[in-house]
């Protein structure tokens, strides 16, 4: 198989996140598997190819997002063979139409309280740093466990922490009381060390795998998903909800295109329901 180290390491030089790359990685390996089913080599690849690949995912049982997401590694693995010489020209394939509206992914009110609330029973302030940081700035998990000591001020009204999102694009988040002083109380118990990453454990700075499984555990409790995803999304909801305008919740959520942002405002089936219960003929 096509070695993919020039890519990857193509992929790290335009600054996507960890996740992105693996994610590409994984996608077009899955490519060139179902390219070498069809007996064809990587220096044949052609529009033509493009196009039934693109019909062959189209037969998955997979979500447009998905589908989508593979397409666009396909993408940039046909652009990164041009720049190498392995292709002449660049090729690309559209994406797949959506007409659906996505559904909202994060959690509904009540369950999200009944995590919250779960979670300052059980006492463990590295928990409560942890669900209060991502319920109250809306940070991704991996800036989460990069976030360092010397990232978060924490001064009255100023209190506030530094994000480095994805392409290494900084951003300040304010923190709310709750944030603020569960931060404050996880830091009497933070173990002393020299490692610089505010969450941290006995073996050193948390992996967003470490992470995830902490909510999962709480979540598998109260019977529904949790994760740090879908607390992101419950985030962005909040603020819609609250009438904040789109173009602040773009700016908190660390986003470089606001369709990206409104694929995290979407509303619920109750929102739905209440608002042609509203109508008024």
């Amino acid at each position: 198989m096509f070695d993919l180290k020039g890519f990857e390491l193509s992929l790290y030089r335009q600054e996507f996140s960890e996740n992105t790359v693996s994610c590409y990685i994984r996608d077009t390996k899955e490519f060139l598997k179902w390219l070498d089913g069809q007996g064809k080599h990587i220096t044949e690849i052609d529009e033509f190819i493009l196009i039934n690949y693109k019909k062959h995912l189209l037969k998955l049982n997979q979500s447009i997002l998905s589908k989508n997401r593979k397409l666009a590694s396909l993408n940039s693995f046909c652009k990164f063979l041009c720049t190498d010489n392995v292709l002449d020209e660049i090729i690309s394939i559209k994406l797949v139409r959506n007409r659906e509206r996505g559904e909202y992914k994060g959690l509904q009110a009540n369950d999200l309280h009944r995590l919250r609330e779960l979670i300052h029973q059980e006492g463990n302030k590295q928990h409560i740093c942890i669900i209060e940081l991502l319920i109250s700035t809306g940070i991704r998990v991996s800036e989460l466990c990069n976030l360092r000591l010397q990232d978060i001020t924490l001064d009255g009204d100023k209190s506030k922490i530094h994000v480095v999102g994805k392409g290494s694009v900084n951003r300040a988040i304010p923190l709310n009381t709750d944030a603020k002083k569960a931060i404050e109380d996880y830091l009497e118990v933070r173990p002393n060390t020299d490692q610089d990453n505010l969450i941290i454990g006995q073996r050193g700075s948390y992996s967003r795998n470490a992470i995830n499984l902490i909510l999962e555990k709480y979540g598998k409790s109260l019977g529904f998903k949790v994760t740090p995803h879908n607390l992101r999304h419950s985030f962005a909801y909040k603020l819609i909800m609250g009438g904040a305008p789109i173009t602040m919740i773009q700016d908190l959520l660390g986003h470089s295109s606001i369709l990206t942002t409104i694929r995290y405002t979407q509303v619920t089936e109750q929102d739905k329901v209440d608002a042609l219960n509203g109508l008024d003929w």
